[in-house]
């Protein structure tokens, strides 16, 4: 079995408190029925019946959300491998969805400024995959990997801060997320390495609120990923817009106006130390078209990749049986309510 969004096994951490708080009610309501037992008449308590329905649904429920939660990674039936040929690369844009990015010291704001890029560059790179992550204080996958172009755009046009509850900026774990991306694409290289055949584009404005910048770059060049650095802002600063209140600038708990400064230098020596590039994104669609071409060189060659002979798509069963265990768990509720 092989999976076409892997990614999407985080959402199992959800079983974890789910699985703390079904235990938690089910404790309770063995102390309220010992409390029964010892203070009312006898007999009196929740039988044994009782309980093991009440254990029965909870197993039902853990167990139907979880089959839920696996749906979403898309299992499939792979059959073998086989070495091909694919052109073009796979191309990440981490695009940068904190609050600052909605000043408007770049026209209509930054964050719209970083979209129509992302959009120009992903339409002039010729062929391969495209990615869309954001992040700010953590990462969201947005769009995994795909050769639809349309589900692509219409996924990077709804990118706003609202998508992401823990607001900063940090650039680390998003790297992360984004070589986790690239899980399953295996070139096949001489040297044994993928450099030049996975590509990160990062639309920012850098501020870097953790400061592990060089960590980041540590890992892309590890990693073999060639990363393209687009900064937008400028740098008198601006005040940041309230995205909660239209119209109002947004305040510290201070009551003062919250001021956000473009850093280049913190993406240039992100650029640097990955050994990529860095472009001033206020260059507009000349400088968005030069990222794209020299992407175009980087991937220019053709590249041997490990793919599965064939598969067939199975989170429909999934997706199935997790729906059929939560009615059986409804169905369950219905009939010891009756009893009781």
């Amino acid at each position: 079995m092989c999976f076409a969004w892997p990614e999407h096994f985080g959402y199992l951490l959800l079983l974890i408190p789910l699985a703390v708080l079904f235990g938690y009610g089910y404790m309770r309501q063995m102390q309220a029925s010992e409390r029964l037992v010892l203070s009312g008449p006898a007999g009196s308590g929740i039988n044994g019946s009782a309980q093991r329905v009440f254990l029965v649904r909870r197993m039902l429920q853990f167990t139907g959300i979880a089959l839920l939660l696996i749906s979403l990674a898309g299992p499939q039936l792979c059959r073998g491998n086989r070495v091909t040929l694919r052109k073009g690369a796979d191309l990440v844009f981490m695009l940068d969805v904190s609050n600052s990015m909605l000043a408007r010291d770049v026209l209509p704001d930054r964050l719209e400024a970083a979209r129509d890029a992302a959009l120009r560059i992903g339409g002039s790179v010729r062929e391969g995959r495209r990615a869309l992550l954001l992040f700010a204080g953590s990462p969201l996958v947005q769009c995994p990997l795909t050769y639809d172009r349309e589900a692509f755009s219409a996924l990077l046009g709804m990118a706003t801060p609202a998508l992401i509850e823990e607001q900063g900026t940090s650039f680390l774990p998003a790297v992360e997320l984004a070589l986790k991306l690239f899980t399953g694409s295996v070139p096949l290289d001489s040297d044994g390495t993928a450099e030049g055949e996975r590509i990160v584009v990062l639309l920012s404005d850098g501020e870097d609120h953790e400061g592990a910048t060089a960590a980041a770059a540590a890992k892309l060049r590890r990693n073999g990923v060639s990363l393209f650095v687009l900064g937008f802002g400028s740098r008198n600063g601006a005040d940041i817009p309230d995205p909660l209140r239209p119209g109002l600038k947004k305040l510290d708990g201070a009551g003062r106006v919250v001021t956000t400064r473009f850093s280049p230098q913190t993406l240039r020596q992100l650029a640097s130390a990955s050994g990529g590039f860095y472009f001033e994104g206020a260059g507009g669609d000349a400088v968005y078209d030069e990222v794209a071409l020299r992407i175009d060189r980087i991937v220019s060659r053709s590249r041997l990749v490990s793919a599965p002979l064939g598969s067939e798509p199975l989170y429909h069963y999934f997706l199935g049986a997790g729906m059929l265990l939560l009615l059986v768990e409804r169905a369950l509720l219905h009939v010891s309510g009756k009893r009781q």
